[in-house]
Formats: structure tokens, sequence, C-alpha cells
């Protein structure tokens, strides 16, 4: 009823959606020395479940996001530039940490214009 090559078909269709499904769900790229600095102030933790992976907020408990495996990292991306906009200001080459009430909780120095683009692009931050 099927022939061999309707068969080859469709094994290599899975496997292009597959790929493809690989690519879209892959995290932006992320500072080795930046992201672990700001992601300590930061609201958010990822937590993984039977369902998949949650985002947390370590400050409201009532807090959980779930979203499918495709655009996780794009939400965890959002929420992150959402909370950028009332907490790190970019002053020359220094990144301000701020807290709830504005006030500076850490100064990090950025070593050079790679990791600067990486603040602007990725939290939004200018």
């Amino acid at each position: 009823m099927f022939s061999k090559k309707l068969g080859f078909a469709l094994g290599a269709v899975m496997i292009f959606l597959a790929g493809v499904a690989f690519i879209m769900g892959r995290p932006p790229h992320r500072d080795a020395r930046i992201y672990p600095i700001v992601r300590n102030y930061a609201p958010f933790r990822v937590e993984n479940g039977l369902g998949g992976l949650k985002i947390l907020r370590r400050d409201n408990p009532g807090f959980k996001e779930e979203p499918d495996a495709v655009n996780f990292y794009n939400r965890l991306r959002d929420l992150e530039r959402q909370w950028a906009k009332t907490h790190l200001k970019l002053r020359g080459d220094t990144l301000e940490i701020l807290d709830d009430n504005g006030t500076i909780v850490r100064n990090v120095p950025l070593r050079n214009a790679r990791e600067k683009r990486f603040v602007q692009e990725y939290y939004g931050v200018r």
C-alpha cells in the first residue's frame, strides 16, 4: 500500500520539521560574564517540572508561566526586558543595577563593546 519513497519522504519531512523547531527554540546569545551577574538580581527563575520548563518570580509566589518549548526563551527574554526597563541603567561603560526603590545595588563595569552591545540588544537598555 505504501511505497518506500513515501516512507522516506515522510521521514525527511519529520527530520526537517524537528530541525526547524530546534533552531526556533534555541535560546538567544547571552554574555557569559554579564548575564549571570544580572540574573542574581532579576526576580525570575526557571524551574524544570514534569510538564516542561516554568518561569517563576522570586518576589511573587503566585506568578507562574509555562510557555511552550519553542517560545520559552523568547518569553523569558521579554519578561527580563520588562524588568530591565526600571532596574537597569547604562551610563557610559558602566551598567547600574537598581532595586525596586531606584537605589543603585551594584555597578558593573563593561569591559568591551561586545558586552555593551549585549546589554543594549538583550535587555533593550540604552
